[in-house]
């Protein structure tokens, strides 16, 4: 299959066949190898010679372990003008001694950024250094001298570790049990099948949408998508593909039309990180081939199509340690782009026509985002000053005729004096008492309601109608994507980056050549910061303000 790899940064697309795609990554591992010797710690008298620093200048076993990756990719490559290096192999060679320094007794590591004695972490090195060992065994022919030895020594010492040793988090989980399966096709071990299915005992974290628990769409989701193709192929478990085939089936639905993957529902770091869909390449090519299923094997061309070649490197060491995801895919079906979703597990609804798609989003101060092309709207969020607590958030959801609609209801209220009987002896009343002891007097609620109704043409109409304490201050912020520009506002005084609207009137966002247009606005007051609303966010933020009871209604096309 031929497929199109297209630089965001280019407005021409450059046609390559995987063999090109090999070919050209190569190239790239060269640059990066050149790169990677200026981070090697080489002073002789160093407890850790051969290891690498971090941006910070903190020794990193991940990044030691990255490094022989990196290098053995050119080393058996003979398109690389670093083939059978032997500068290469010293270097291989001595982040290999330098990761046994860093190995405690037990066969642990340091992560020295938060995790001392780590399994997981451990287990994440695991991967560019089974990956590098297999390497070396397609390419046997090659002289590594004492490079494999050290990689064992390495391996074995891990696998005592990751047989026994605690995770904190459910993606670890997998990520070692990926591990123990490189280590049980090199080494067979009783030991590590046993812990494998130990934990997989407790079941996989996958919900009935086809999402793992974490919701980490752009960096624990694929993870864990390459962590159990690892135990299904080398330990024979298939009904591990089917969990992967769920998510990957899922996750067409939460591509945004300029490539990005939705992370507004994510419950990890990467919560509104921006990044496209290269981590899901692995997955969906392996799949493709191993399903004849030309659904994946579209993903894997719109992949191509839609990131930079250099955000693909990681594939390099795969497509050398197993040169059948080479081959040629199924002919691909175009991905979805026309669809409303209802992803109940993940508290969001996927809306998308073309270019443009939306995402309503519950349990978050954040319950609307909308895109068109680079024009993105990347959240709305809706706030009072009632009682330090008035930001919206929405905890379900009902469908109206064609709309969707989401609501809460807060109370605010105030305390009497204690009963006689309820009175302690000590002196601090307030603290020692619960609050359940006291009557509650002069009871305030604050009642909100949103219907978000998609229309023709990818154009969504909102209207927000609060009902709560009469003069009530209540601000719809709406943040878009810093880099582009607002236009027919006004600069809000002392605040960088908020802009206030007239009644009536109509906004324009622009980046590039994408344009959003949202109003009719409401500015009734200028106070953006509501008390007990979150800091404003980092974009160019747009407010409607007005006073309860009110409502808001404006379109955003």
């Amino acid at each position: 299959m031929v497929t199109t790899l297209t630089n965001f940064a280019s407005d021409s697309a450059i046609v390559y066949t995987k063999k090109e795609l090999l070919s050209r990554l190569i190239k790239l591992n060269d640059e990066n190898i050149s790169k990677a010797f200026s981070r090697q710690l080489l002073e002789k008298n160093n407890r850790f010679y051969g290891a690498v620093y971090d941006g910070d200048s903190i020794l990193s076993p991940i990044g030691t372990a990255g490094l022989i990756q990196t290098l053995i990719c050119g080393y058996v490559s003979r398109d690389s003008k670093f083939y059978k290096s032997r500068e290469v192999l010293d270097r291989m060679t001595l982040a290999a001694s330098a990761l046994l320094n860093f190995q405690h007794d037990d066969g642990t590591i340091d992560l020295l950024s938060t995790n001392f004695h780590s399994t997981p972490d451990l287990a994440f090195t695991l991967y560019p250094i089974a990956l590098s060992y297999s390497v070396s065994l397609q390419y046997k022919h090659l002289n590594y001298q004492d490079l494999p030895a050290l990689l064992k020594e390495y391996m074995l010492k891990a696998g005592n570790a990751l047989s026994v040793g605690g995770i904190h988090t459910p993606n670890h989980r997998w990520v070692v049990c990926g591990a123990l399966a490189w280590l049980n096709q090199f080494f067979p071990n009783p030991t590590y099948r046993e812990r494998v299915e130990q934990w997989l005992a407790e079941g996989i974290d996958l919900d009935p949408d086809g999402q793992y628990h974490e919701r980490s769409t752009a960096i624990y989701t694929p993870v864990t998508n390459r962590t159990l193709l690892d135990v299904a192929k080398k330990m024979k478990i298939d009904s591990l593909y089917n969990v992967v085939r769920k998510n990957l089936n899922m996750t067409f639905y939460f591509i945004h039309g300029n490539g990005e993957i939705a992370t507004e529902s994510s419950n990890r770091q990467d919560k509104y990180v921006r990044t496209n869909m290269a981590p899901y390449y692995l997955a969906y090519n392996y799949m493709a081939l191993l399903d004849k299923d030309s659904r994946y094997s579209g993903m894997v061309n719109y992949i191509q199509n839609t990131v930079k070649v250099e955000q693909l490197g990681y594939m390099l060491p795969h497509f050398l340690e197993d040169p059948t995801l080479l081959k040629d895919l199924p002919e691909p079906l175009p991905i979805p782009t026309s669809y409303h979703k209802y992803f109940k597990y993940s508290d969001v609804v996927r809306i998308r026509e073309g270019n443009i798609d939306m995402s309503i989003i519950l349990n978050n101060p954040t319950f609307f985002t909308y895109f068109k092309g680079n024009a993105a709207l990347e959240s709305v969020r809706l706030s009072s000053a009632f009682f330090g607590k008035g930001q919206f958030e929405s905890a379900g959801i009902e469908k109206e005729g064609d709309s969707y609609v989401i609501s809460s209801i807060v109370s605010g209220k105030y305390f009497q004096p204690l009963p006689e009987d309820k009175v302690p002896d000590g002196f601090e009343t307030w603290q020692n008492v619960p609050r359940t002891e006291r009557d509650i007097s002069e009871v305030q609620t604050l009642y909100t309601k949103i219907y978000i109704t998609p229309e023709v043409g990818g154009k969504a109409r909102i209207k927000i109608l609060v009902d709560g304490p009469e003069n009530l201050p209540i601000a719809v912020e709406l943040g878009f994507r810093t880099g582009g520009k607002l236009e027919n506002v006004s600069p809000k005084k002392g605040i960088k980056g908020a802009y206030l609207i007239a009644t009536g009137g109509f906004a324009t966002y622009r980046n590039g050549d994408d344009v959003i247009k949202v109003g009719p606005g409401t500015g009734e007051h200028k106070w953006t910061q509501l008390r007990g609303a979150l800091p404003k966010l980092q974009a160019e933020c747009l407010y409607f303000t007005n006073y309860a009871p009110c409502d808001f209604e404006f379109t955003i096309e």
